[in-house]
């Protein structure tokens, strides 16, 4: 056998040499390829899957699994296929250039003070970070920011002129640290592997680089007049992102080694602007409350309100802030991914052909795909649409099982190997499993929220409005929330969609040097509610796993 074999992915090529009986899954990792494993590799997500013409099934170990053969080939599962002989593989389309991000958020208006300055004189200009030279040029140049949302799923770049507040570009992406695991907690344990915590900020980096490029291009501007990023995201995101190690934030006492509130220079993190130019990283509030919901509290003045108010970011983790009497209390509770498509039969993410809305006209119930084509999955906001239907109508019982006795209000009952399931259409079913996993992730949102709840000692009907936040959210309906159970039937109603809060608190930092000052005395002050200290948490997961009446 041969030291070591080619691994070719497609569309690309992307190119790795790796030892026999390596995965395609770690080959497809050191080529760089953009191959999505959000199990990390585990084998229970189903999403690693790549396309081997019939011959290449030789080049594998015998004992593994091949399915959905179309005749012209077969799909098999890169984490569990390992090569023994030179190999291409062909990375099916994801739809990933059509994703439905949301890039505007609500913000409240401030003052233009921005943290950058640039002093134009007859020789050129100097660049000064506060009361700090950062640069001298020879010639003039613009004032420019960018305003950066490192989501644990997406990435937001938006271009700022400093000089006037406004934005000139946006753009996003899919995060491309997809491949080394969907959710936090999978990071962390790829960055504890060898060459890990660089693989994946380099992958970031890149990501954002490519943004940058883009909203330059798009406003006509040079990169070099970019003198300052504000980089959003959980705590996790930003460890990574500054090429630290978070392994702190995956055991107790859960502590990040970065609070946030500083610079760092772009240039030692890779960033494509200006040789000069600086990082600013927002405070956090603990290792699960980052500066994402920072940067919403100083969007949306949560700090100051007068009412009791909710902020709620609902992803793979469920982060809230409650605003009551003046003081802040903030925890976040493990979702899971199923509302990422991750963990779901024919889950996928907001892209074209994904269902994303199930809605009544005239009596009857109708599926909406992005992009008006034919369905091919389901994405989070549809899943939780469909379930709420399915829970109203009694297709869905109390305890999370089919009621198959009961017609469902949209699809119908079929069976696979001896399992019921609903099938919607040809290409998209809901099983059994899938419900579990909805009913797995609204139980930790609403034990977390009970737990904010207990530990603010504000009651439910106290609360005066819900502010729901992040791309997820914004395509959440209020009647769906409460038919799922993801948040009670008298909160539901008092929900606000406030968008991509965390792109609109970075652009108010870049924008009002003030706010940084005032931003981080309020995180001083927040309460942060550890939920693995909280010995009522598992009784109040238990209880809200119910759907229906007990969930209202």
């Amino acid at each position: 056998m041969s030291a070591s074999v080619e691994v070719r992915f497609l569309p690309g090529p992307f190119i790795a040499d790796v030892k026999p009986g390596s995965t395609l899954l770690a080959a497809a990792r050191k080529a760089r390829a953009p191959l999505e494993a959000p199990c990390d590799g585990a084998g229970i997500c189903g999403k690693c899957r790549v396309w081997l013409d019939p011959e290449a099934l030789t080049a594998l170990e015998s004992d593994v699994e091949v399915g959905g053969g179309n005749g012209q080939g077969a799909l098999v599962l890169a984490c569990d296929a390992r090569v023994r002989a030179d190999i291409a593989a062909t990375i099916p389309d994801r739809g990933d250039k059509n994703l439905a991000i949301v890039d505007h958020g609500l913000a409240t208006a401030r003052s233009l003070a921005p943290h950058i300055a640039v002093v134009h004189a007859p020789d050129g200009c100097t660049v000064w970070a506060g009361q700090e030279l950062i640069a001298s040029l020879p010639s003039a140049v613009a004032n420019l920011g960018i305003a950066v949302d490192i989501g644990t799923t997406t990435l937001v770049v938006a271009l700022v002129d400093l000089d006037s507040g406004s934005e000139l570009a946006v753009a996003s992406a899919l995060n491309p640290q997809t491949a080394y695991g969907h959710d936090v907690l999978s990071r962390i344990h790829f960055a504890a592997e060898r060459d890990g915590l660089p693989t994946m900020q380099r992958a970031l980096v890149d990501g954002l680089n490519v943004l940058i490029r883009q909203v330059c291009q798009r406003a006509g501007v040079d990169a070099s007049h970019i003198h300052e990023a504000v980089l959003g995201g959980n705590t996790c995101m930003l460890h990574i992102a500054a090429a630290v190690d978070p392994a702190p934030l995956g055991r107790s006492p859960y502590r990040p080694s970065l609070t946030g509130g500083s610079h760092l220079r772009a240039a030692e993190l890779g960033l494509g602007i200006a040789a000069h130019g600086l990082a600013y990283l927002p405070p956090v509030v603990s290792g699960f409350v980052g500066a994402d919901i920072t940067a919403g509290i100083l969007a949306t003045d949560l700090h100051r309100s007068q009412q009791t108010v909710l902020l709620l970011d609902i992803g793979t983790n469920g982060e809230m802030v409650l605003a009551h009497a003046g003081e802040l209390w903030a925890t976040s509770t493990a979702a899971g991914p199923a509302f990422e498509g991750v963990n779901i039969e024919c889950g996928m993410r907001a892209a074209h052909g994904a269902v994303d809305a199930v809605t009544a006209s005239g009596g009857n119930w109708e599926l909406h795909a992005i992009g008006d084509v034919p369905a091919i999955g389901i994405c989070g906001s549809g899943l939780v649409d469909l379930v709420s239907c399915l829970v109203r109508s009694g297709a869905i019982g109390r305890n999370g099982r089919f009621a198959t006795k009961a017609a469902p209000p949209v699809g119908n009952w079929d069976e696979r190997e001896g399992r019921c399931l609903l099938r919607l259409s040809r290409e998209v079913v809901l099983t059994q499993k899938d419900v579990r996993q909805v009913q797995l992730a609204k139980a930790a949102i609403r034990a977390g929220l009970d737990a904010l709840l207990a530990g603010a000692k504000v009651r439910r009907q106290d609360v005066e409005r819900v502010l729901v936040a992040g791309s997820f959210g914004y395509h959440l309906r209020p009647d769906s929330l409460a038919g799922s159970g993801l948040l009670p039937g008298s909160l539901a109603a008092k929900v606000e969609a406030v968008g991509n809060t965390c792109k609109a608190g970075a652009i108010t930092l870049l924008t009002n040097d003030d706010t940084r000052r005032e931003l981080k005395a309020v995180t001083a002050r927040v309460r942060s509610i550890e939920l693995a200290n909280d010995a009522a948490f598992g009784r109040r997961f238990v209880e809200q796993m119910a759907f229906g009446d007990a969930s209202t």
